[in-house]
């Protein structure tokens, strides 16, 4: 069966014998030309015209006129009015307000300048944003290519919101603190510098703010701040570039800088200005980036690239400058006292009671200056005041009267003595056992004398002589001064040590021996003149009891404890 769709069609019935054999044949027709030969023959239609650029026309207004109502061309608009006009002028408002807040230098006539500008500079800002995107948008309607044009309208949209930021973020929030400056008031205070009355240090104390640094040098420069030595410092930061001016001035006349308190911010500009440096007990120094007040990230880093190179040059290691680089403005990051000393940013702390001895000739003040910054004496200090005006006295009496520099040193103790049964008896139970394991230690370390027949040191410790201290090693010397600390800045017990009661003594001759009560009640007794013991009177009976003391009841021990230092009634 075929296919009917494939068949030909049939051909019409023509008689032969009415058709004319002679005629010519029509020539037989033409196939159809191919499919390419078709769409080649085909009209097509007339190009597009490409748009060319639109000039201006001649609308009879001025050149801003006609940049606002868009009529000027993309590339004029864009290019000239739009990068090389408005975004210098964005960037240049954006960085005077950068420039007050971290720098600081010339603060009214700079605040004077933006509060006069700023109106004329947001004007002209806008008039090229405005007329740049209009032009852009003639561009696209006229056939422009899209992709400029829509690459003008996104940085053009960019370029409003980082002026708006500025303005909304930076300026609008510090308008009442440009007008106090534009009046010549810094809003951010004052420090307040005070002289001592001998003249030999300075405290500045508070916020460092605008014209600061012409008042420290104007009081640097006084005839009162002639014998001036150091600079004291408690102040949690301020402007930047006064406190680049007060480093300055410290660094070039050779001042001392000492930190009494925390010195945080721009106040740890003038701690690196002074050398050398001190951290008084208790004292810190803070560091975190520097803010511009300005939300442009541009020029938050050039700020604190500066602060690093200030930082640099003031002596400040590049692992510290990248910690303070790290911590946000609104932080704080105090450096670890250890990591100041590795560094030798500041003078390390006596360890024991001893303190560096001034040149001869020196006042009490010198002796009085160095007991401050000492961490045992300061802590007495404030736990009875008048105790470095005592031990300074004492101290200059016996440099002045020629002593060498051991009996010097031992002319200190004399007022310690005197707080010794207040600080042993008035601390609490754990305190006083750290102590009574530390006479232990002390004795066994004096306990061989330098000759067969000589007396042992241990036994000059236990009658009160306070030379003997000197002899001991260094370790538990500072161990000693650790343990002052502690006891002089504690919490006072719940109650206050009483007399032995009849019971408490018939207690401890039982349980410990009768020698226990008051066995080391004179160690503090300030008696250089007491008549020395037998020569072959030793520490070793002393030892052994104190050694049988961990063996004891928790209580016992604790009553044993208290009861050592206490002199048995008459």
């Amino acid at each position: 069966m075929s296919d009917a769709r494939s068949a030909p069609a049939p051909r019409p019935y023509v008689d032969p014998t009415l058709v004319d054999h002679d005629a010519p044949r029509p020539p037989p027709p033409e196939p159809e030309p191919a499919a390419w030969q078709q769409a080649s023959t085909r009209v097509r239609p007339a190009a597009r015209a490409k748009p060319r650029p639109r000039a201006s026309p001649d609308t009879g207004r001025g050149y801003f006129a006609r940049h606002w109502h868009g009529e000027m061309s993309l590339v004029r608009s864009y290019w000239v009015n739009n990068i090389v006009v408005a975004t210098p002028l964005a960037f240049g408002l954006t960085g005077l307000m950068s420039w007050i807040s971290v720098k600081g230098d010339s603060l009214q006539v700079s605040a004077i300048v933006l509060l006069l500008g700023l109106p004329l500079l947001m004007s002209l800002d806008v008039w090229c944003l405005v007329g740049a995107w209009r032009s852009a948008a003639h561009y696209l309607r006229e056939g422009g290519s899209a992709l400029w044009g829509w690459l003008a309208r996104i940085t053009l949209a960019l370029g409003a919101l980082q002026l708006v930021a500025s303005v909304l973020f930076g300026f609008l929030p510090n308008l009442g603190e440009y007008w106090q400056m534009a009046r010549g008031i810094d809003p951010l205070g004052h420090a307040t510098l005070s002289l001592s009355p001998d003249g030999r240090s300075l405290r500045l104390d508070g916020v460092i703010g605008m014209g600061d640094a012409a008042r420290l040098q104007a009081v640097l420069a006084g005839e009162a701040a002639r014998g001036l030595k150091r600079v004291e410092l408690t102040s949690p930061g301020g402007r930047v570039h006064e406190a680049e001016k007060m480093a300055a001035a410290l660094k070039q006349r050779g001042y001392e800088s000492r930190a009494v308190g925390t010195c945080a911010s721009a106040c740890t500009l003038v701690f690196l200005g002074g050398h050398p440096r001190q951290l008084t007990p208790g004292a810190r120094l803070g560091f975190h980036r520097a803010s511009t007040g300005t939300y442009n990230p541009v020029f938050e880093e050039l700020a604190n690239q500066q602060l690093a190179v200030t930082y640099r040059d003031l002596g400040l290691p590049d692992s510290m400058i990248d910690t303070t680089l790290r911590t946000p403005s609104r932080s704080m990051w105090f450096a670890p006292r250890e990591e100041l000393l590795s560094h030798a940013l500041i003078a390390p702390l006596p360890q024991t009671l001893a303190i560096p001895l001034p040149a001869p000739g020196a006042a009490v003040a010198d002796f009085d200056d160095a007991l401050r910054i000492h961490p045992v004496w300061s802590a007495l200090e404030q736990r009875k005041g008048g105790t470095i005006a005592a031990v300074a006295q004492r101290m200059w009496e016996a440099h002045k009267a020629g002593a060498a520099e051991e009996e010097v040193q031992t002319a200190a103790l004399a007022p310690l003595a005197r707080q010794m049964p207040e600080l042993i008896n008035g601390t609490d139970a754990v305190l006083r056992r750290r102590y009574v394991q530390l006479v232990a230690e002390q004795l066994k370390a004096l306990r061989s004398p330098a000759h067969a027949s000589a007396r042992p040191t241990c036994r000059d410790l236990l009658d009160g002589r306070l030379n003997a201290r000197q002899q001991l090693p260094v370790a538990l010397q500072a161990r000693e001064s650790e343990w002052l600390i502690d006891a002089a800045t504690g919490a006072p017990p719940r109650w206050l040590p009483r007399p032995p009661t009849a019971i408490e003594v018939e207690v401890l001759d039982r349980s410990v021996g009768p020698s226990a009560l008051g066995m080391l009640a004179r160690l503090w007794a300030d008696a250089p003149d007491a008549a020395p013991g037998a020569a072959g009177a030793g520490c070793d009976p002393v030892i052994a009891l104190l050694d049988r003391l961990p063996a004891q009841p928790p209580a016992r021990r604790e009553l044993a404890e208290r009861l050592l230092f206490q002199a048995r009634a008459n």
